[in-house]
């Protein structure tokens, strides 16, 4: 895959990979679908009906573990990081995991 015009994308939508000539993404290591016959290479892969059904059981029974349990008192007693730009909690040292601020 030297042309520029035969690239293939990583079909993991969060990377910005190419599919290099082995069939695995260069950035992430993502196996490309369907990279074993010519005839299917580049076309996207249908998920089946049987794994949506088993997605929606999950996603159902998810639903009811909530409602029936209240949320755990470490979700509730979580502090943000002071910065607005992070994306952290504060941990049990008192600092951000994400950024090392301190929480006061």
């Amino acid at each position: 895959m030297t042309d520029w015009d035969q690239r293939t994308l990583c079909p993991d939508g969060a990377c910005v990979g190419v599919i290099g000539p082995d069939g695995t993404c260069k950035v992430c290591g993502r196996v490309a679908p369907n990279w074993g016959e010519e005839r299917k290479r580049g076309l996207i892969e249908e998920p089946s009906d049987e794994e949506d059904e088993e997605l929606e059981d999950d996603e159902e029974s998810t639903d009811e573990e909530q409602a029936e349990g209240e949320e755990s008192p470490e979700w509730e007693d979580r502090k943000l990081c002071p910065d607005g730009s992070c994306v952290g909690v504060i941990g049990p040292n008192g600092t951000c995991n994400v950024c090392g601020r301190s929480a006061a």
